[in-house]
């Protein structure tokens, strides 16, 4: 047999469709023989279903979860007989004469242990990252830090993606893309499949360095070329292809050129400044709102002090800069434990109204220990005042030009927040129906539609509206639709999984800032009244209702208060369970001095949800205790998994500081359930 293909799917069925279409017309027009493996990793879209009716001759293996590529390609690579075995992409499409073409240079160049043919992009661009140099810590160094971007046809410094080298030659390379590699079958029995140490990226560039390494040529081969779009199947799942993918470099640094700590500090430090910059970026508007309260604090403090002591800097000159500095952060601190810099509540008063007496009581405490603070009670309560007003006159600064930004009176084009409805259900289509009216035109762009499954991925559901993918790919739609707001019927998904799919997005710094809003049903807006809003479309009598979809547990205040909880807990509690440990010998005690690491560390927490497997809800963290330990169940005082499911879903929704130390308490002293 001449060659074996084998194609590793996620989720991409329409695409694997088209390769698969592809190959049968190469092999065809090449006058070949071979075999076509499909190897699915447990995708939610029908794929296989797909491969099984419509190509009989393709070999489908479907795992039960995701390997990852080098792994599956491993599983079918062992039943490959082909002279030939190609790696193939599913959202690759090949050239009627691309088999034909690269099977004969193989031939011809028996030293050959891997190949490549060029790869283009959708819109027939060349696709650099077809031929590649090793990831050298020079290489990788010139990569992560951006100057094989600035400087592209040095060869010293676009070592990597080889930029310096002509498009339209064949030629003898260092590595070649996982998307196209045509490995011989001596190649494959001297150095073996793919190290499956590596998930998702690193892999192609571990088998090449290991082909070279055994003495075979890695080559490019520009005389036909392959269609490749990238980065499909990564598209289809949760993964942050960006940390994966410096992961996978720092892998095989590691395993190739030996422990480098000069590398891996680099590689962290690049890693950890575009993990910062794509932080500043996504919390950019409560970073602006944040420095303008500390800009404010620090000019009423001046105004006050040019008020009652007749000099901007009325003080004694050693009191500075401290009195400037102190003030301005613990109410910055004040405010963001109130909640002002939450999505939702920048353009609000309250949380100022709210946070400002509780300043002042700060405030008038630290003077005892920073006596560069001026403990007049009629300084600090006149400054209190003035920045107060300040902040409030700010925010509704800000407020009016959200109202010219997403489309007040008289404004001729408006700013339209891009929206996601979640579920394709009948009150799904009713609120997008209501959303495409002309009502609400001037504050809502529909975007698309978020289903409980990929199997309806690209299909219409209203008015030429899309479903563009499955509850799993939340996080990543927003980033690349740059979604701003995201609506949930009450009956689309549970709660729970909103909860999960709120905290994917929350922790994937590259989305952007997104609110989520629930459309209640009659129980939830009895309950939550006083936060619907009401909106309704000129050319319709019914209205659309929006309550923001809010989780205590997720608020940047009720984080703050629980981390300082446990950072002090443990430091408290582990010299006295330590020595407990070592007096009396517990296996128990132990395990739980080691577990006050962790919560120190913030892998745990002293008081969280709590476990149930394979029914774990983990948008929060895990508990040493939880809600679940201090309440019986309904019979016989045990709790089944799906109470304390429910248990640990109505701790993350109303949480309190005051709820955690009760938890403790009870479990602390009377251990006792109620």
């Amino acid at each position: 047999m001449d060659i074996s293909i084998i194609i590793v799917n996620y989720n991409v069925r329409e695409f694997l469709r088209g390769a698969l279409e592809s190959v049968r017309r190469s092999l065809a027009g090449g006058g070949l023989t071979g075999e076509v493996f499909v190897v699915d990793n447990a995708s939610r879209d029908g794929s296989v279903d797909m491969v099984r009716t419509s190509f009989e001759e393709v070999k489908c293996i479907s795992l039960e979860q995701n390997l990852g590529f080098g792994k599956a390609n491993n599983v079918a690579m062992r039943e490959a007989t082909g002279d030939y075995i190609l790696i193939l992409n599913p959202d690759t499409i090949l050239g009627e004469d691309t088999l034909r073409v690269m099977v004969d240079f193989m031939r011809m160049h028996p030293n050959a242990g891997l190949s490549g043919c060029k790869l283009l992009n959708a819109d027939g661009s060349f696709q650099v990252s077809c031929r590649r140099g090793f990831p050298t810590p020079w290489a990788s160094f010139t990569k992560l830090f951006g100057l094989s971007s600035f400087f592209p046809n040095s060869p010293r410094f676009a070592q990597y993606n080889l930029t310096y080298l002509p498009v339209d030659d064949t030629y003898e390379i260092d590595a070649l893309a996982g998307a196209f590699m045509l490995m011989s079958r001596t190649a494959y029995k001297t150095v073996g499949g793919f190290d499956e140490e590596f998930f998702m990226y690193g892999e192609d560039l571990d088998l090449s360095f290991r082909v070279k390494k055994a003495g075979f040529g890695v080559f490019y081969v520009h005389s036909t070329s392959t269609v490749h779009f990238k980065g499909e199947s990564t598209r289809r799942s949760a993964i942050n292809e960006i940390k994966v993918f410096y992961e996978a470099m720092h892998i095989f640094v590691h395993k190739h050129y030996g422990s480098n700590p000069l590398f891996t500090i680099l590689l962290r430090l690049g890693i950890s400044l575009r993990s910062l910059v794509a932080l500043v970026k996504k919390h950019r508007g409560a970073l602006v709102l944040a420095f303008g309260d500390l800009i404010l604090t620090m000019l009423t403090v001046l105004a006050v002090s040019k008020y009652l002591l007749g000099a901007w800097f009325g003080l004694p000159s050693i009191d500075y800069p401290w009195a400037l500095i102190v003030p301005a952060f613990l109410v910055l601190f004040v405010l963001m434990l109130v909640g002002s810099y939450s999505q939702g509540e920048r353009r609000k008063a309250k949380p100022v109204v709210v946070a400002m007496p509780a300043a002042l009581i700060m405030l008038s405490s630290i003077t005892f220990f920073f006596k560069e603070i001026p403990s007049s009670r009629t300084l600090l309560l006149l400054m209190t005042g003035s920045w107060s007003l300040a902040m409030i006159f700010f925010r509704y600064l800000l407020r009016g030009a959200d109202r010219v930004r997403y489309g007040g009176e008289g404004t001729a084009q408006p700013m339209l927040r891009n929206t996601l409805i979640a579920g394709t259900g009948a009150e799904s289509e009713r609120i997008a129906t209501l959303l495409l009216s002309s009502g609400f035109v001037r504050r809502y762009r529909l975007v698309g539609f978020v289903a409980s499954d990929l199997s309806r991925i690209g299909q219409e559901v209203v008015a030429g509206i899309p479903v563009k993918g499955d509850l799993a790919m939340l996080a990543r739609i927003i980033r690349e639709e740059k979604i701003s707001q995201v609506i949930f019927p009450a009956d689309a998904f549970s709660y729970s999984d909103m909860l999960i799919a709120m905290q994917a997005v929350s922790g994937d710094e590259l989305t952007a800032e997104v609110s989520f809003n629930v459309v209640p049903q009659a129980s939830d807006v009895l309950l939550s009244r006083s936060k619907i809003e009401l909106i309704r479309p000129a050319e319709s009598p019914e209205s659309l209702a929006l309550m923001p979809l809010e989780y205590n547990i997720q608020r940047m205040s009720h984080r703050v208060a629980k981390r300082i909880l446990d950072i002090f807990g443990s430091v408290v509690a582990f010299p006295l369970v330590w020595l407990g440990s070592v007096v009396f010998r517990k296996a128990g005690l132990r395990k739980l001095s080691a577990n006050l690491g962790t919560v120190f560390m913030g892998k745990q927490s002293l008081v969280g949800i709590k476990s149930t497997g394979s029914h774990d809800r983990r948008y929060a963290k895990i508990g040493l205790v939880s809600l679940s330990d201090v309440t019986s169940g309904p019979v016989s005082g045990l709790l089944r998994n799906e109470d304390i499911d429910q248990m640990n879903l109505y701790y993350a929704r109303h949480h309190t500081i005051g709820m955690d130390i009760e938890i403790l308490l009870r479990k602390l002293f009377t251990n006792k359930t109620v």
